[in-house]
């Protein structure tokens, strides 16, 4: 449960609103009552190791309490020798290059398509170079490989440099050895095992390490009927008509994971449930080592070895990721239903067609016409001016007018004292010029001394 939900659960169940910062912390601190902190689960991994080798005999199990353990133990369980007959495919990773060259000699190493493309796309973008980078990619022939390597090369010289430069003998088919009988070009099989353990990767060393061993809990309900549950999901089994809830192993005939992990729980041969059609020695041998069932942490023996301690624990700024990181060229899901093929009806008259916005019934409003006025200029001419702009600055005008006329008897007085003292001036000036006989036009007609 997210620590959203877990607040709207609180506020739903007590009618409290509390803040995320709450629900993070008692959310936590659950978990550590649950599953145990991450000082005791360090503390038990030599007990979990010794349990290991206790019930799986022939098992390695390595602990380094500095270092990473390095990758020779893998080579020497599986058998591995110099790497001849094996082909090992990488995500580019320059120092694991280097590493395998000098412990297996003679593997062959190929790298991932995808991760080669996501590279390419990033220097030379587009559909186009995407496609015939595949067409390349998945070539079965040198010849058909390098006709398209010319139409790249027709196309951008460049992008056909930067991909001879980065060895295509490694991510082409054509130049795959044979007798390896794996033609894959890029590896989704981890990818798809990253995701099915991703819930498991965010719990303590010991409880990831259990999930991803058990997985499915598988309970009896009947005769050769069982159910298998994992946190919120359940799914009910029937070995006896090979038949499952979820329905895969009605379809796909070989069994789902419900089932693979019912008929483990019995001790019983996978094989056989498997469909007729299915039937050979490579079906057999996959589920031919069954993971032995081990004791609790309370039987486990006791070592006298330094109880160990978690790593420092670093803060990363922002929110933590928790799903996988997706490749941009990845289609992402769609969580929007199409309505293609579905009649639209208009919520106003609930006929077919149309919609509101276009309903003939609907009354749509008027527009108002701005009419543009013309002003005079000095010279006489006229010219259009911006008829809004003439009626704002008119309605400001008659605003202020309106504002001293409503402002009292006192403004309308001193508007009228005004007026009679211009007049007043005006009278006398003309009088003036009456007895002086002959205007000055130089002098100002208002100074009458």
């Amino acid at each position: 449960m997210s620590v959203r939900m877990l607040r709207e659960e609180v506020k739903q169940a007590f009618g409290i609103d509390v803040s995320m910062g709450q629900c993070r912390r008692a959310k936590k601190h659950a978990i550590e009552l649950i599953e145990g902190t991450l000082v005791e689960h360090y503390s038990k991994l030599w007990s979990y190791g010794e349990e290991i080798r206790r019930s799986n005999p022939g098992s390695t199990v390595k602990i380094d309490v500095t270092t990473m353990p390095d990758g020779k133990n893998y080579f020497n369980d599986l058998g591995m020798d110099n790497g001849f007959g094996i082909a090992l495919m990488s995500d580019q990773h320059k120092g694991l290059l280097e590493v395998v060259k000098e412990i297996l000699p003679t593997v062959e190493h190929r790298q991932c398509a995808r991760h080669v493309v996501a590279n390419f796309r990033k220097r030379f973008p587009g559909v186009m170079y995407e496609k015939m980078f595949w067409k390349a990619c998945k070539a079965s022939t040198a010849p058909l490989h390098n006709a398209t390597m010319k139409e790249i090369q027709l196309l951008n010289p460049s992008a056909f440099e930067y991909l001879t430069e980065n060895n295509p003998r490694s991510w082409c088919r054509a130049f795959f050895e044979e007798g390896k009988m794996c033609d894959a070009v890029e590896n989704g099989l981890s990818e798809s095992f990253n995701n099915v353990i991703r819930d498991a990767r965010k719990k303590p060393i010991i409880t990831m390490l259990e999930d991803i061993r058990l997985y499915w809990q598988v309970l009896p309900s009947g005769l050769n009927q069982f159910e298998t549950r994992n946190l919120a999901e359940s799914y009910v089994v029937d070995l006896d008509k090979k038949t499952c809830s979820c329905r895969v192993w009605q379809l796909n005939g070989y069994g789902c994971v419900h089932s693979v992990a019912t008929i483990s729980y019995l001790n019983r041969d996978v094989g056989s449930y498997v469909d007729p059609m299915f039937f050979g020695a490579f079906y057999r041998n996959a589920y031919k080592y069954p993971l032995r069932g081990m004791n609790g942490s309370n039987m486990w023996p006791s070592t006298n070895f330094i109880p160990l301690l978690p790593p420092l624990k670093r803060k990363m700024p922002g929110r933590p990721k928790v799903n996988r990181r997706k490749d941009p060229g990845e289609k992402s899901t769609r969580h929007t239903v199409s309505k293609v093929g579905k009649k639209i009806l208009c919520s106003v008259c609930k006929q077919v067609g149309h919609n509101k916005a276009t309903c003939p019934k609907v009354e749509k409003p008027k527009k108002l016409k701005v009419k543009r006025k013309r002003s005079t200029t000095k010279d006489g001419n006229e010219e259009e001016g911006s008829g809004s702009k003439t009626t704002v600055g008119r309605k400001q005008k008659q605003s202020q007018d309106n504002e001293e006329e409503g402002s009292g008897s006192k403004t309308t007085v001193a508007r009228k004292r005004k007026q009679s003292e211009r007049i007043i001036k005006k009278k006398l000036a003309k009088r003036v010029e009456g007895k002086n006989g002959e205007g000055n036009s130089g002098d100002n007609p208002m100074n009458i001394e």
